[in-house]
């Protein structure tokens, strides 16, 4: 069952091997295939924005 949606602003959790962990970000983007979700996440950094996909257990949702 898909727990995120485009928009929502997530947190690259902790325990992942991402360069990105513990990062915010939005969810730009979502895709499924047979090993589950993906989601691609949007980071604002110094004006610029930079784009990453993760599979769904790697983010932790956000409660704004």
């Amino acid at each position: 069952m898909q727990q995120l949606e485009k928009g929502d602003k997530v947190r690259v959790r902790l325990d992942t091997d991402s360069p990105f962990r513990g990062r915010t970000g939005i969810v730009a983007d979502e895709t499924k295939n047979i090993s589950g979700f993906w989601y691609v996440v949007k980071f604002e950094s110094k004006g610029s924005a930079l784009s990453y996909t993760f599979f769904e257990k790697e983010l932790e949702k956000i409660n704004a």
